[in-house]
């Protein structure tokens, strides 16, 4: 197993995109040109996850997460090969603060959506996932959309009626489910494919991930905070650095997780 506790093995076939997003004049972010980062150094938190799902312990999770965080270039740096997930979260975040403080019909007309306001939740998302983030296109695109379809999966579980009735709460918990899955997908997708190739049954993979997304979850909580609170009323570009910032805490708190864990 390459690679030292500090993840400081090179593996230069890890390349994602790395830009932070800016806003248009829609509230929409928008994506420049992605830029490959220097080869990434994940051997080490690539075996200690595999370790984990061969029934390793959770100090093996822990070390897999720090592993990934630290060569991924720290919080920030993690949070920068996301471009298009921190797109996509900030577009929910942008909705769910205009639908708080403006109204159903004033948060969906910025997508030109404000029709459906009295439809079903998830028909409504599912409309709005079209329009920040639209089939095909790179990985991270693809992370991000089914980060966002996954969790409109389990809005239209619950059935909590027609958008216009969705509580702050509800919204809140959506926009964290999207930030999660994302953040959870992004990892595995980089760390978890010798597992799920190799030793481990797709059972044991499964937990492992179920694992990783319930700590993670936790981890975007605290990111979030308040950041969003009802009369907050920030700009989109306020927004768009409020997730940045998220994703980047998120990286950070996992990175240290590992103190944590027994």
């Amino acid at each position: 197993m390459g690679g030292g506790e500090d993840g400081s093995g090179k593996d230069r076939s890890d390349h994602s995109d790395t830009e932070n997003s800016t806003s248009d004049e829609s509230g929409v972010a928008q994506v420049p040109p992605t830029v490959a980062p220097p080869g990434g150094a994940f051997t080490y938190p690539r075996g200690q996850f595999t370790r984990f799902t061969n029934g390793g312990g959770s100090k093996s999770l822990g070390r897999a997460l720090k592993g990934y965080v630290r060569a991924a270039g720290g919080g920030a740096g993690a949070a920068r090969r996301m471009p298009h997930s921190t797109r996509v979260a900030s577009g929910v975040a942008g909705l769910a603060s205009a639908f708080v403080n403006e109204g159903a019909e004033t948060a969906l007309a910025r997508f030109d959506l404000q029709g459906l306001a009295g439809r079903p939740a998830a028909e409504v998302l599912e409309a709005v996932a079209e329009i920040i983030c639209p089939d095909g296109g790179t990985i991270d695109e693809a992370i991000a959309r089914d980060a966002m379809l996954e969790a409109i999966a389990e809005v239209a579980e619950d059935d909590p009626g027609a958008f216009d009735e969705l509580s702050k709460d509800q919204l809140d918990e959506f926009l964290c489910d999207v930030i999660t899955r994302s953040v959870v997908t992004k990892v595995l997708n980089e760390i978890g494919t010798n597992a799920l190739h190799g030793s481990a049954s797709d059972a044991d993979f499964r937990e492992a991930e179920r694992i990783t997304r319930d700590f993670t979850q936790g981890r975007v909580r605290d990111a979030l905070g308040s950041r969003f609170d009802v009369g907050s009323r920030p700009t989109q570009s306020e927004i768009d650095r409020s997730i940045s910032e998220v994703y980047a805490d998120t990286f950070d708190m996992l990175g240290a997780v590992l103190e944590t864990m027994q």
